[in-house]
C-alpha cells in the first residue's frame, strides 16, 4: 500500500512542477536572415499563489553558446532585434507565443535586463515584456569607432547577471466621473431651476415695517412744540 502510494507521488509531483513551470525561448530576428525557430532560454518557476505568487528563471545549458551564435550572426546587421518568447501552455505553434523585442546592439552594453510576466484573470501568464539597460534615451545603437569596426572581432553577447522577473495582475482602469442627469418633467423637458428672487422680493416686509415706523414717528419740530407748551402751562 505505502509502495503505491509513493509511485503515485513521484507521478503527481513532476504534472504539478510542468503546471507551475513555462519556458522562455530567444533568438536573433532580421528581414535579412531567414526565419529562424526559437531556442530555449529559461524555464519560467512560479512558486506560491495570489499575491504571493514568486516568479524565476533557470537558465537553459546552451544559452550562452546561443548569445555567441547571435552575436556572430549579428555582427554587420544594422537594427538586428532580439527576440523573447513565452511559450503557452500547450502550444507548439511559436507564431503564436507572446514575444518582445530589443535592439541586438544594447546587449553588449547592457548590464541588467527586467522580464514583466502579464497574468490573466486565473494568475496564468499569457504574455511578457523585455528590457536591457542602460539604453539611450533616444534609443540609438552605440557608435562604434572605425578602428573597432574594422576589426574581425565581432561584440560579444555576454549572459546579463542582474535579471529581474516581474509579475503583474490584471487591473481595471478607474470608473469615469459620470454627472448626474437633470430632472426631467413627465413632458420629457428638463426642469428648470427656480428663478433667483430680487433684493426687493426678498427683503420687501423689512422695508414695508421700517416705512411704516418713519410714517407715525413724531416729527421733530412737533416735538418742541410739544415741550414749549408744556413748559409755558407750567409758568401759571
Amino acid at each position: 500500500m505505502f509502495s503505491r502510494y509513493a509511485q503515485l507521488v513521484l507521478l503527481v509531483c513532476p504534472l504539478l512542477a510542468a503546471a507551475s513551470a513555462l519556458r522562455v525561448h530567444h533568438r536573433l530576428f532580421h528581414p535579412s536572415l531567414p526565419a529562424a525557430p526559437f531556442a530555449e532560454r529559461a524555464t519560467l518557476q512560479l512558486s506560491g499563489s495570489g499575491p504571493a505568487t514568486v516568479a524565476h528563471l533557470v537558465l537553459s545549458e546552451t544559452y550562452a553558446d546561443d548569445l555567441r551564435d547571435f552575436a556572430a550572426t549579428a555582427e554587420g546587421l544594422k537594427d538586428a532585434l532580439y527576440q523573447v518568447a513565452l511559450e503557452h501552455s500547450a502550444d507548439q505553434d511559436q507564431t503564436q507565443w507572446a514575444t518582445s523585442s530589443v535592439l541586438a546592439c544594447h546587449l553588449p552594453s547592457s548590464t541588467s535586463e527586467s522580464f514583466t510576466v502579464h497574468l490573466d484573470q486565473n494568475g496564468n501568464p499569457f504574455s511578457l515584456d523585455y528590457f536591457v539597460g542602460p539604453v539611450p534615451r533616444d534609443g540609438a545603437c552605440p557608435k562604434r569607432g572605425r578602428k573597432a569596426s574594422a576589426g574581425s572581432s565581432p561584440a560579444q553577447f555576454r549572459p546579463i547577471v542582474n535579471t529581474t522577473v516581474v509579475l503583474r495582475s490584471p487591473t481595471f482602469p478607474p470608473l469615469p466621473a459620470l454627472r448626474v442627469p437633470p430632472p426631467i418633467t413627465a413632458e420629457g423637458k428638463p426642469v428648470e431651476p427656480p428663478k433667483e428672487k430680487s433684493f426687493l422680493e426678498k427683503y420687501w416686509m423689512y422695508a414695508v415695517i421700517a416705512l411704516v415706523a418713519l410714517t407715525f414717528a413724531p416729527s421733530p419740530a412737533e416735538e418742541e412744540s410739544g415741550g414749549r407748551g408744556r413748559g409755558s402751562g407750567g409758568g401759571r
